[in-house]
């Protein structure tokens, strides 16, 4: 049955911060757990989570969301493992304080009720698409940027490469791997008739296997790896037609094979796909080679943050991971649509040239944002001649080009050419022959019975304005996400993830995203609180104020009654001495 948790706003008598020295009480109420609880843990909607548990009010109550939830938060934020993270719901205040556990008696939940939580989550996604983690995101730091009034239409985008929790795994090594994962999901009465033909591939794991056979005899294996797996893939498709380990087995064959007329070929390295299968235990992670740096088995993250120089705190407002070899231009449209959805205006963005070209100049165009890109990918010009950019175009509403001016100020009209969206522009000869550009740096091609041409495409028109319009002093605005990118990362051991499949990855990565959020917010709530005690002390410096405290004026008049008495002792004693 489910039901929220609305326990921690009553105040117990076994409060820890009640035991506490009230130096520690107050700072554990400046520290990061106190923003983590107010800005955190109390804007969860548990109510997104309530299709996971049963509607029989005679079941048992679920654990309470808004804990589970903070302490996924906690983990990714702070790259803990389980083992880790329950010892700190145990024994660390500020852990037990962020998610409203003062209570010292709250009793913990077990290791495996988070477990149970996660699944659920991941059965929710894959039958819904919704990932309830992503919800969780977008609500709290929606309302992060209604209350801290973080204006989000000027952002800034980057991407960043992270790896599935995988082993990197040779051919053969993989090859073993699935051999063993099909041969697990075989009928038992199946695994025993095959047994003896698979025995040399299941005994240890994928790399002890491979390690025991010789170099020599690779090629050999992979193929006695595949012929097992063709007559395994006949016996699934009549028992067992909906398994996983058929369609595992059917997508390693039509990736790493070919049947040919003399039987099964393995296909030569350079033509497996590069979306293939990289382990049996992540099907979503895929291989790309970026910036001459390779990525198997991996996902890409796409950050978008607010980038208004007026805000006093920066928040990341959206988050989509995809498989790697995802494109950061989808990507973009893929957040701008999203963003639309949740009513975010955004107005512009900031990127580097991997977002640039047809598909975020459409996305831009669909949702009336400015692209405001620091450089182009692709379209680049030789050293040896002019850049398209170095001509001046004028283009009609339509954005077809009407006229030209090359760098030497001579102009002339453009007509169409041969093909679809290709131009022309004849100049006047005697000009161009007197420039001493001509034929060398200038695009305008010299015609013996014609007048000296430009031609050009379409789209060379439309790059070539667009690098006119980049803008250099973006650059230092951009760079900033990527240190961004490397505050989403802290979590994890370089760029490998300690979880395996898309929705898992997505949902560390939300919660990575939100502690980067709240961990500006702190900052943010503790600057602000150290102007207010310094306007209050200089005010205080300016104009004293009187406060009126009755233990001092107990004081003030014990005071008076001693030095009264001191004063008459001291007369007594001058006229006894007279």
């Amino acid at each position: 049955m489910f039901r929220t948790n609305d326990t921690h706003g009553q105040q117990s008598f076994f409060d820890g911060r009640e035991w506490l020295p009230d130096t520690l009480r107050q700072a554990l109420a400046d520290s990061w757990a106190d923003t983590f609880y107010r800005e955190v843990f109390c804007q969860i909607p548990e109510e997104l989570f309530a299709p996971l548990y049963s509607d029989d009010e005679a079941s048992r109550p679920n654990t309470p969301v808004n804990v589970l939830m903070g302490v996924e938060i906690l983990k990714s934020g702070a790259g803990w493992s389980d083992a880790e993270l329950l010892d700190h719901v145990r024994f660390d205040l500020q852990v037990r304080h962020a998610l409203g556990l003062d209570d010292l008696r709250t009793e913990i939940f077990d290791v495996r009720t988070l477990y149970n939580f996660r699944a659920r989550v991941r059965a929710y996604a894959a039958e819904t698409g919704i990932n309830l983690y992503g919800d969780v995101f977008e609500h709290v730091t929606d309302e992060q940027l209604t209350k801290f009034a973080v204006a989000a239409g000027w952002q800034r985008m980057d991407s960043t490469q992270v790896l599935s929790n995988l082993a990197d795994w040779s051919r053969l090594e993989l090859l073993i791997a699935v051999v063993q994962q099909v041969y697990a999901g075989l009928p038992p009465e199946l695994q025993a008739l095959g047994a003896e033909e698979a025995a040399p591939y299941l005994a240890g794991r994928p790399r002890q296997v491979s390690y025991r056979l010789p170099s020599s005899e690779t090629e050999r294996h992979l193929q006695r790896l595949g012929e097992l797996l063709v007559a395994w893939e006949a016996v699934l498709a009549q028992v067992a037609p909906e398994s996983e380990a058929l369609a595992l087995a059917r997508r390693v064959l039509r990736e790493q094979y070919e049947m040919t007329a003399e039987g099964l070929v393995l296909r030569a390295a350079a033509e497996v796909p590069s979306d293939s299968l990289q382990s049996p235990h992540d099907p979503d992670a895929t291989y790309r080679v970026k910036g001459g740096k390779t990525y198997r088995g991996g996902y890409v993250a796409n950050v978008s943050e607010t980038a208004h120089p007026d805000n006093e705190v920066q928040l990341i407002t959206g988050l989509e991971v995809e498989g790697n070899r995802a494109d950061d231009a989808d990507l973009l449209a893929e957040d701008l649509a999203n963003q639309r959805d949740r009513d975010i205006p955004v107005e512009q963005v900031t990127v580097d040239g991997g977002y640039t070209g047809p598909t975020a100049e459409a996305a831009c165009e669909t949702h009336q944002v400015e692209l405001r890109p620091t450089r182009l990918r692709g379209g680049k010009s030789s050293a040896a001649h002019w850049g398209w950019e170095a001509y001046t175009w004028a283009v009609d509403e339509e954005g077809q080009p009407v006229r030209v001016t090359c760098p030497e100020g001579q102009t002339a009209e453009i007509a169409p050419g041969p093909g679809a969206e290709r131009y022309l522009a004849r100049f006047d000869r005697t000009t161009c022959e007197g420039c001493p550009y001509f034929k060398v740096e200038c695009r305008v091609q010299p015609r013996v019975h014609k007048p000296p041409t430009l031609y050009v495409g379409q789209r060379e028109v439309e790059v070539a304005q667009q690098r006119q319009r980049l803008r250099p002093e973006d650059r230092s605005i951009r760079a900033v996400v990527e240190a961004t990118v490397r505050s989403l990362k802290r979590g994890l051991r370089g760029d490998k993830l300690p979880v395996r499949g898309l929705t898992r990855a997505r949902m560390f990565l939300y919660g990575a995203a939100l502690m980067v959020n709240l961990r500006r917010v702190h900052r943010y709530e503790r600057k602000q609180a150290a102007k207010t005690a310094e306007n209050a002390e200089q005010s205080a410096a300016k104009d004293p104020v009187f406060v009126f405290r009755p233990v001092d004026a107990i004081f003030a008049y014990l005071h008076h009654i001693c030095a009264t008495f001191t004063s008459l002792l001291a007369r007594r004693s001058r006229w006894a001495l007279t």
